[in-house]
Formats: structure tokens, C-alpha cells, sequence
């Protein structure tokens, strides 16, 4: 797994050059977003080098954002696991990926599921340490990202990409197989609402971390021609 420090406190990990997640310092130690694909376990712990990882945030439930939880939580006593109430669902073994009302699109992807219980259910606004969660819908429903306050990190989960440019995921070119499952129009949506916010630099869930903040996010906009 390829270990890439995102500014200050972060550390982008990838597997197969093409799978990210992080690993964000807080006081207390490390907050994971997302878990990767199955087997990233032992990867992720000894890229935290001794560093105690406290919770985990998951961005969506897609298998290779959550695919090493269990074995995570087998491996951490007491380790926090947080999400989305609209996730939870999506969650269950089986899945449930029934549409809730007023929902647009569908939930496509694959979700496989998890055996660890979600111990924190996150809202839009809430501060886990140093991130902010933002509600990011348009990928999946539920979709969320966290915001390092500290240093303008997004951490964004599969709103967006970083392919050939900053991209909506909706919008990849054409080579790239994990478009938006639920509506491109509202990942287009979502992604003109982060403009509020004071993002310097943007670490996807594939590809590099992106600098350039609202002018790259804007021309990322630009791009999405639905």
C-alpha cells in the first residue's frame, strides 16, 4: 500500500494505485476515512505506525470504502465506528438498498455489507475532532464528507475524482467505471454546494489529492455537461 502525507495531517494510503483512504491525526490519535477493500487491514495499521487509530468515518458503504472494517474492529478494541443514519441500511448484512421516499435515482454499486455495528450516527455539521461532516448525496445517497478544518482538506469520498483533473465522479471520462449511482445531477448539485466552503485541496477516494480549491472545484463544475 502506497502511504502519501495530505498536508499537515493527513496521509493519503493507496492500494492497487488506484484505492484510497486516510488516515487523519487527531490529539488522540488517528481517525481512519473509510477502511478500502478487504485485506487492507494489516496495511493500514502498520501505516499507522504504532499511532493508536480511534474510529473510523465511512464516506459510503460501497465494498472498497468498507471493505476491511471487521477486520479492523476484530484488531482495535473500542474502536469507534461513525456514519450516516441514511447509511445504516446499506450497512446490514444483507444490505437493504430500498429508495427511501422522496429519493431521486437509484443505489447501484456494490455494497456488501458489514458485521460491525455503526456507534456513531453522523449528521451534517457535526465536528468529529478536527472534520466537519458535509452531507455529499449523488454518488449514493448517504454519501458524506469531512472537511479538516485545521488545513482546508476535503476528504470526499467518490463526490469526487481525481482523473486527468479534478472531476465529479458522475462526469470521469469514460474509462473510469465508478460514475455516480444514484443522480448525476445531484452530485452536480452537491458539488456546487461545497463552493461554500473553505476548501484548499481535495483527497478522493481515486486518484491523487487535488490542490487548487474553489477554481479547480469550479472548473470541475464547468466540465459536468449533463
Amino acid at each position: 500500500m502506497r502511504i502519501t502525507p495530505v498536508a499537515q495531517h493527513g496521509l493519503q494510503l493507496t492500494r492497487f494505485g488506484f484505492m484510497n483512504c486516510y488516515l487523519v491525526r487527531e490529539d488522540d490519535g488517528y481517525t481512519l476515512i473509510d477502511a478500502n477493500l478487504k485485506g487492507s487491514e494489516d496495511a493500514i495499521l502498520k501505516a499507522a505506525a504504532g499511532t493508536p487509530i480511534r474510529r473510523i468515518l465511512l464516506t459510503h458503504p460501497h465494498v472498497d470504502h468498507v471493505g476491511s472494517v471487521d477486520a479492523l474492529a476484530a484488531k482495535i478494541p473500542g474502536l469507534i465506528l461513525g456514519a450516516s443514519e441514511r447509511t445504516i441500511p446499506m450497512l446490514q448484512t444483507p444490505p437493504d438498498l430500498s429508495l427511501r421516499p422522496g429519493e431521486v435515482g437509484d443505489i447501484r454499486g456494490s455494497s456488501p455489507g458489514i458485521h460491525t455495528p455503526v456507534s456513531l450516527i453522523i449528521a451534517e455539521g457535526d465536528r468529529i475532532g478536527s472534520l466537519l461532516a458535509i452531507s455529499t448525496p449523488g454518488h449514493i445517497h448517504g454519501h458524506l464528507a469531512f472537511l479538516d478544518q485545521r488545513d482546508g482538506t476535503l476528504y470526499a469520498g467518490d463526490e469526487l475524482a481525481n482523473l486527468s483533473g479534478l472531476c465529479i465522479t458522475g462526469f470521469a471520462p469514460w474509462w473510469f467505471p465508478l460514475k455516480a449511482f444514484s443522480s448525476r445531477a445531484q452530485a452536480k448539485e452537491t458539488a456546487i454546494k461545497l463552493l461554500q466552503y473553505p476548501i484548499h485541496r481535495f483527497a478522493p477516494g481515486h486518484g491523487a489529492v487535488a490542490e487548487g480549491g474553489k477554481p479547480a472545484l469550479e472548473q470541475a463544475i464547468a466540465n459536468a455537461k449533463l
